[in-house]
């Protein structure tokens, strides 16, 4: 199996409006069953089997990915969450790498 860690993660509000953070194709699988039964359809059951078959390695994690955002899309949870840039989140600079004033 796969690690089963998304390349980039996905943010969804679930129906607590709470901002969930899916890393990954567990994060995904649970988010789904956790999704109201009235209202499941066709594409959460596509998006159950395809998070399914990436976890026991049957299908990609990318697979798993797209079509997990697929439906997060189509039943409005989906957040679109800026990623901070590098610069933000690089390696802190210590006192020995800074530049000295020479004068």
């Amino acid at each position: 199996m796969e690690s089963g860690t998304f390349k980039q993660p996905i943010f969804v509000r679930d129906e607590g409006y709470v901002l969930r953070k899916i890393e990954c194709v567990m994060d995904a699988i649970e988010f789904l069953e956790e999704w109201p039964v009235e209202r499941r359809g066709l594409l959460h059951a596509a998006a159950c089997e395809t998070c399914c078959s990436a976890y026991d390695g049957r299908k990609s994690v990318e697979a798993a990915h797209k079509t997990f955002a697929t439906w997060a899309r189509r039943v409005e949870v989906i957040d679109d969450v800026p990623l901070a840039p590098s610069w933000m989140t690089g390696p802190k600079i210590g006192t020995e790498d800074r530049m000295v004033d020479a004068s």
